[in-house]
């Protein structure tokens, strides 16, 4: 009997020292409000639970949650994930902070346990530089695990994915993906000094299922569940300092390209008409590198979007949807121009490169099959562009003034 009670003894420490060493499902960054001033810290956790905690200051203080002068309540979000394998997101939208500022932080719960010490910064806003990496088309293994390495060591201070993330189809049985692709990011977008890097996401045709619904979290459960506070639609701005905006746009996926979303777009672009820089994210690309030109997609952006980014001078717009390697020559009124907006692409960011054609198509500079994405360098004097490949080489560079 004596044995039994020890070995009964033991096996509750160890239950004890398990939930301990415990964490949170996941947990990653994105923004709903200012880059410079706020972060949203994402916990996901096995099921629901009473409440998810994040203490956070702009010195480390290991786990003891009583250091950190700061303490936010993650506030609970029913999404339609929670029909895959219960489980539940919590989100702590942290506002009032300092820009340019390293900010420390842990986060969790008595059940699932709390986080190890994680940390993000602050953009610095203003005319101070930042850099940003981009692509899409990735999936959750192959070519992917490479290059989200080599992105995560260019130390950007976020990504701008567009589109076909984890390939589930919007079904809810893609959990097990989903939690690879999240881990991939966790484990590799970090730079060299320990910083999680948010994400800035757009929806693509690998996010959304074939159900009939006019409900946005039925017909995409894990892009919504996953990202859907990033603004009020799937569609949505963002601004960073005072020389650049990001336009994240839905290629006729949850959102056509007319009605409601041209409409947004024209408000903003209007808003925001004096700022230096303007960039634009989506998925399917208005000049495809491998697929037809005339392709429904690609007729519908050029018809409903492309005046606007003409009227307005978009800078840069990042496409994806094709696996191949493109950069355009300055566009403008479907033509080549010498000043007007380069389109770069097409969302090789882990999916083996399709075969492109030997022969350029009229409006690129360079086209080729090759896994990649890119690096962008904003400051006030101009952009740099690189971008990179699986192996680590430069396929392509330029600079926008």
């Amino acid at each position: 009997m004596k044995t039994i009670r020890r070995l009964g003894i033991l096996a509750v420490a160890f239950l004890v020292v398990a939930a301990a060493c415990a964490e949170p499902l996941h947990i990653y960054l994105t923004y709903s409000g200012a880059p410079e001033t706020s972060i949203d810290i994402n916990v996901l956790t096995p099921d629901k639970v009473a409440a998810v905690n994040v203490h956070y200051d702009t010195e480390p203080h290991g786990t003891n949650v009583n250091a950190y002068p700061n303490h936010a309540i993650a506030a609970y979000h029913q999404t339609t994930m929670e029909l895959s394998d219960r489980r539940a997101l919590y989100v702590a939208a942290i506002k009032d902070l300092t820009p340019g500022t390293v900010y420390y932080f842990v986060a969790g719960e008595a059940k699932y346990g709390l986080s190890k010490v994680r940390k993000f910064r602050t953009l610095p806003g203003g005319n101070a530089p930042f850099r940003f990496v981009n692509g899409g088309d990735m999936g959750a293994d192959g070519l992917v695990l490479p290059l989200l390495k080599l992105a995560g060591k260019q130390n950007p201070d976020f990504g701008v994915i567009g589109g076909d993330i984890a390939y589930v189809n919007g079904l809810l049985g893609g959990f097990a993906t989903w939690d690879k692709w999240l881990n991939n990011w966790d484990k590799s977008m970090v730079t060299s000094d320990g910083r999680m890097i948010p994400m800035v996401m757009a929806i693509g045709n690998h996010e959304v299922n074939r159900y009939n619904a006019t409900d946005f979290t039925v017909r995409s459960p894990w892009y919504m569940g996953l990202f859907g506070r990033q603004g009020a639609h799937p569609f949505h701005a963002k601004t960073v300092g005072d020389n650049a905006v990001f336009f994240l746009l839905d290629s006729n996926h949850l959102e056509s390209h007319d009605g409601a979303q041209v409409a947004w777009l024209k408000q903003e672009l209007e808003k925001h008409k004096n700022v230096k820089y303007k960039f634009a994210a989506y998925h399917v690309p208005l000049y495809p590198a491998y697929r037809a030109f005339d392709g429904a997609g690609s007729k519908l952006g050029r018809e409903h979007w492309l005046p606007l980014f003409d009227q307005y001078h978009l800078t840069l717009a990042m496409e994806n949807h094709d696996h191949v390697f493109k950069r355009t020559k300055p566009l403008k009124g479907n033509a080549v121009v010498n000043e007007g907006t380069v389109y770069i692409g097409d969302g090789c960011f882990g999916r083996t490169p399709r075969k492109v054609e030997t022969k350029l198509r009229w409006y690129n500079v360079k086209q080729q099959s090759a896994a990649h994405f890119w690096v962008v360098d904003v400051a006030t004097d101009g952009l740099k562009l690189r971008a990179i490949n699986d192996k680590g080489a430069t396929i392509d560079q330029f600079a926008l003034p």
